[in-house]
């Protein structure tokens, strides 16, 4: 069965954010598809084939930028657009990147996602990867300082969602991308590791194969105001 369209449910919560009368969405932005020759060259840029859900969204949407605060809060550092978070930005962001940007590897040269570990590998494809693919890792979805959605490239490539920055991947249960998207949706676009998948070293890893946690918006909110007291 194919996922369901990512655009009407993003719309859906985007009507639920601005209902809430504590939530002021502060932008929102939805790039045109990506085109075939986009799509590409970044496999190409990787050396590897794509999954085809991820191709599904960019032939839809080349990134998708929302971010949301708490009415009357200020916050230090309003995320740019496609761009890099930093300390002090709002509880809700989704930051899923162009396609040409996503598939470099710069990720990794620049230390942005850590190297791989052969036995993460084994967990995930059921043994080390030999050969190794030349890019071993991608951020999708830069939607934090301290954590963001990650690709792990392979036979089938998933997400998982980093914490240190990128330097841990391995804290993180992993997911297929649509089932990532449905995570983000569910969670409202609150942080995907703590609200989300992040194990904290509390377990062993494990694949998550749907997202059904549908915590309401005022359970997300009464959280964010727990940790911002």
């Amino acid at each position: 069965m194919s996922p369901a369209p990512f655009r009407p449910r993003l719309e859906a919560m985007l009507a639920a954010l601005r209902a809430h009368p504590e939530v002021e969405l502060l932008d929102v932005q939805v790039r045109p598809p990506a085109s075939e020759a986009a799509i590409r060259g970044a496999a190409a840029s990787i050396d590897a084939s794509l999954p085809p859900e991820l191709v599904a969204f960019y032939r839809e949407h080349d990134g998708v930028f929302v971010e949301w605060g708490l009415r009357g809060q200020s916050y230090a550092a309003p995320t740019d657009p496609f761009g890099w978070p930093d300390y002090g930005q709002p509880p809700g962001c989704i930051n899923i990147l162009p396609i040409a940007e996503v598939m470099s590897p710069e990720w990794e040269i620049e230390s942005h996602v850590n190297e791989i570990s052969s036995e993460q590998q084994a967990l995930i494809f059921g043994a080390p990867l030999d050969p190794q693919p030349p890019v071993r890792a991608v951020t999708v979805d830069n939607f934090s300082k301290y954590n963001h959605g990650d690709l792990i490239l392979g036979p089938d490539p998933v997400m998982v969602v980093s914490t240190d920055h990128g330097a841990d991947m391995e804290a993180s249960d992993w997911l297929s991308f649509g089932v990532y998207l449905d995570l983000t949706l569910a969670i409202f676009a609150t942080n995907r590791y703590y609200q989300g998948v992040g194990i904290g070293w509390s377990r062993t890893p494990q694949r998550v194969d749907a997202w059904t946690a549908r915590p309401s918006l005022d359970d997300l909110i009464a959280r964010i105001r727990e940790d911002e007291a």
